[in-house]
């Protein structure tokens, strides 16, 4: 009796899907995950018995109460006394960084008044304080 041989079929892989299969996760992988810095380095500096001269940064603190009241320096100003107050405090240095904090609860309207004034008095340096998200 003789049996009948079936003639095997060379069989082949198509790479073409398991490509796009294999860059559609690693797309995934880089979208999902999310990078962390982490301030838990704790350093030791060696120390030194030079002295440093340390150049105080001096800048413009200006702030806004969430009844939208202006302070300079924490101290309380009118809305026409601003540009006064801060060219007195930066002495005309256009230079000279401008931080501007504001409450949650605050118009816009009034933070984009300070951010129009320090323009117009030519500041060049305007920043936005902030506090880290869940801190205080």
């Amino acid at each position: 009796m003789k049996l009948r041989e079936r003639k095997r079929e060379d069989f082949m892989v198509e790479m073409t899907p398991l490509v796009d299969v294999v860059f559609l996760l690693l797309i995934f992988f880089m979208i999902s995950t999310s990078f962390s810095v982490s301030n838990s380095l704790k350093l030791e500096l060696p120390a030194s018995k030079a002295s440093s001269q340390e150049k105080q940064v001096e800048e413009v603190l200006v702030s806004i109460d969430a009844k939208g009241q202006l302070y300079v320096q924490d101290e309380a100003v009118e809305d026409g006394d601003l540009r006064r107050r801060i060219l007195n405090i930066s002495k005309g240095d256009p230079n000279m960084r401008v931080v501007l904090r504001a409450d949650g609860g605050t118009m816009h309207k009034r933070v984009v008044y300070v951010m129009d004034t320090v323009r117009e008095l030519g500041m060049g340096k305007l920043a936005i304080a902030t506090v880290p998200v869940g801190g205080q």
